[in-house]
């Protein structure tokens, strides 16, 4: 190549190679991320604008039968959050002139998906604490209710038990659009772990019990949970809006074809637990010499 640069490539493990590098057809996937990118640059430049970070995420899918080749490539493209819808358009148009997309000729499908990366929300976690009227090693009496719930349910884990279940060796969590869930321990321990991408701080984990009060878990946060040998009973007062519907609002999201929820699984976690008599928030914070500690 001109740029002097030497690059390896290799087939892959399904097509007699041992995927150790680019396969061929890869070259070509990254050679139309690489062209979108270029041409959105040189408009941008020429424009006088900043794009700062732009990633492109491609999906190569092959052909099944008949001769091997790329039946379709889809771009991801992770534009940045300052941009105004008239740069947008301006940059999107620009990406029919890249040479590469008019070399393949229709050849194959390549379908794009625009995103504009968000600012980041406040984590909004809450623990709603409970009235106790009356406890005693034999008996407690609370107040379960919730300001506004308009229904209940109640999830038991016979021993260990984990809601949703995994999808082979991917989690699945449950998120809801049309109701905001309040969980209370009447039994036992529960664990949580909490995603939500549109967070400073994507990923909690709480080791809730009963003392916590209700885990407040807003519209639009992944959850699972998790009980332990024991088992668990936990009360859900949630509160729904007009357009709630049982049928759509329990349905598991896997992992596996969720790169933002990936992501979001990967970052340290934010623990919660239950302490000397409250609740303490701890994160785990790297450190350059691979060590890490625990700040509250």
């Amino acid at each position: 190549m001109h740029s002097g640069q030497t690059l390896r490539t290799d087939a892959p493990v399904d097509h007699a190679g041992k995927g150790e590098n680019f396969a061929p057809t890869d070259l070509l996937a990254t050679a139309v991320g690489t062209c979108f990118l270029t041409v959105m640059g040189i408009t941008a430049k020429e424009k006088g604008w900043k794009l700062d970070e732009i990633t492109v995420a491609i999906d190569k899918k092959m052909t099944t039968y008949g001769p091997r080749k790329i039946e379709s490539l889809l771009l991801q493209i992770e534009m940045p959050s300052h941009l105004e819808p008239d740069q947008l358009k301006v940059l999107q148009k620009a990406t029919k002139d890249c040479p590469v997309l008019r070399s393949l000729d229709d050849s194959i499908r390549i379908n794009v998906l625009w995103n504009q990366t968000k600012s980041k929300k406040k984590t909004s976690l809450n623990f709603v604490p409970m009235n106790v009227f009356r406890e005693t090693p034999q008996v407690s009496f609370f107040d379960a209710g919730i300001k506004g719930s308009n229904g209940s349910d109640v999830v038991i884990h016979h021993r260990s038990a984990t809601s949703p279940p995994n999808d082979d060796e991917y989690e699945q969590y449950y998120v809801h659009h049309h109701q905001v869930d309040h969980n209370l321990v009447l039994e036992g321990k529960r664990t949580f772990t909490l995603l939500n991408p549109e967070w400073e701080e994507p990923h909690h984990v709480i080791y809730l019990n009963q003392k916590m009060g209700a885990l407040q878990i807003p519209i639009g946060t992944y959850h699972r949970s998790v009980s332990g040998s024991e088992g668990s009973i936990v009360l859900n007062q949630a509160v729904r809006d007009s357009d709630f519907d049982p049928n759509k609002e329990f349905k598991p999201v896997s992992l596996k074809h969720r790169s933002d929820l990936q992501n979001a699984k990967a970052a340290e976690p934010v623990f919660w637990i239950w302490e000397d008599g409250k609740i303490r928030r701890l994160k785990v914070d790297a450190i350059s010499n691979g060590k890490k500690k625990i700040t509250a």
